[in-house]
Parts: structure tokens; sequence; C-alpha cells
């Protein structure tokens, strides 16, 4: 019985039925003078990282296996760990509140995109009835975004639905005060979102951007933002767009400081958090 062979570049090894190996050398194959040898280099193997700290890389395929959070996320997930844990006793009193007053979970998950148009998962408390129909919404929005007419939500000057039959009775509350928004800090401490950004936006949102907004992506979304200290629903879809870029064009620590101290102020102006 002939003994198996296997082919290695320049050599021929043969596998004997014993233990003996046998190599021969192969003989050299001619090569004319403009021959060119292509050398095969070694791929190294793509991982991808599935949670939020991978973000920082700015890929979008084949982030590194073991990426390294920047500082100003270690920091950021550490206040968000400790907001967490002072605003504990107010966020069971909600999550109560919503269980007890409207029928589904308490929290409410739905697919956003991150940095760079990543996936990622946004963690609220449910301020609408379960399983809503949201045409109505897409409707609204994909007028504000593909009409050159002043596209109010039902009351002039506001841009968001009014009376949506949608939210609960303790949802209007939340969305007024942001305290719906409290659990995404939990999306701040994995990584997938930063105190201060965009606004996380859905995916057949995004669709509808003009391309001078794909800048918007240059930076994790934020739990605030320069569009909710600047009006809120206030401000038409457009005009959140733009600031969203002029955000990511002005980005620093102490911008986002001043964010910060103002998004305070606006959480108690009823008329900037309506």
């Amino acid at each position: 019985m002939s003994a198996p062979q296997t082919a290695v570049p320049g050599l021929l090894v043969s596998v004997a039925p014993s233990d003996e190996i046998t190599v021969e050398t192969a003989p050299p194959t001619p090569a004319s003078d403009d021959a060119t040898v292509e050398v095969p280099m070694p791929r190294r193997p793509e991982s991808t990282v599935r949670n939020g700290w991978g973000l920082i890389q700015g890929h979008r395929h084949g982030r590194t296996l073991f990426p390294r959070p920047s500082l100003r996320q270690l920091v950021e997930a550490l206040a968000a760990v400790g907001l967490l844990i002072v605003l504990s006793p107010l966020l069971v009193l909600v999550a109560i509140a919503v269980k007890a007053t409207s029928r589904g979970p308490i929290l409410f998950r739905q697919e956003r995109l991150g940095l760079h148009r990543s996936n990622f998962k946004i963690i609220k408390f449910r301020t609408m009835s379960n399983n809503n129909n949201d045409a109505q919404h897409r409707e609204f929005v994909k007028k504000m975004l593909t009409s050159d007419d002043d596209v109010d939500g039902g009351e002039q000057g506001v841009y968001k639905l009014v009376n949506d039959p949608r939210i609960t009775p303790i949802g209007s509350f939340l969305r007024r005060t942001s305290i719906d928004e409290l659990p995404q800090l939990w999306n701040v401490v994995r990584g997938e979102m930063s105190l201060v950004g965009p606004r996380p936006v859905l995916g057949w949102e995004a669709d509808l951007f003009p391309p001078e907004a794909e800048r918007r992506f240059a930076a994790r979304p934020g739990l605030t933002g320069l569009w909710q200290v600047s009006g809120r629903s206030t401000l038409d879809f457009k005009a959140a767009l733009e600031l969203d870029v002029s955000y990511v064009e002005r980005k620093s620590l102490w911008f986002d400081l001043k964010i910060l101290w103002q998004t305070v102020a606006v959480v108690f102006n009823r008329s900037m958090a309506r």
C-alpha cells in the first residue's frame, strides 16, 4: 500500500504506515528572469466584539477582540454606576408605578443605531401601551424628513405627536421629566452610549436622513445632548439632525459638561421638556 503524501511548498512529505516519516526535497521549479513569486501573507483572524466596549475602536466590522476602552468611557461608566446606585430608590418606585398602571413589561428595549451605525438595544422605562401600532408615528417622521413644508404634531410649534394614543397615563409624566430615560445609564455602563451625544435613532429613521447627517454617527449616542437643551420637541427633526452634526464638530469635555449642566435646568422647565 502506497503511503499518503502531504504537499508542502518545496517539500514532499510521505507518511508511511510505520512510525517513520520520510521527507523528500522536491526539485526546484525553474524560474525565468521575469517571474514573479507571490508569497502569501498569513491573515490575522477577525473577531467581532459583541458588547459595547468595542465601539471605541471606531470600526463597524472586524473590531478587535480585546478593545481598549478610553479613559472617558471608564469615567462615564463609573459615573453611570454611581448614578444608578444613588437613583435606585426612584427607579424602584417608577418600576412599581409602570407595572401597576398598565399591562406589559416594566422596561422597553428597542434596537437603535450607535457609533458608526452599529446596532445596540436601548433600555427605557415603558411609557406606551404594549404591542402598539407605530404607523402614525412613522408617517409623521417621514413627512418631517422628506417634506419642505412645516409639519407639526397637531399643535403649532410642537414637533411630536400631540395626544399620542399609545402613551400610558404615567408615561406622559415620565417623558415630560425624562425619567423614562434613566435606565439608559446601563447602556452607558456597557459602553454603547455616552452621557452626552446625538440622539439614538431607529434604523428606518436613519434611512431617511440626508447625506450630510451621516456625520452624526461619528459619536456615540448620548443620554442627553445638544438637541435636548436647545428646544427638544419645539425643534423639528431636520433641526435636530443639524444640532447632532454641530455637536460632533464641537465635541469636547467642557462642551459636554456645559450640556450636562443645562440638562438639569431643562428637565425642570416644562415648556422645554414637553
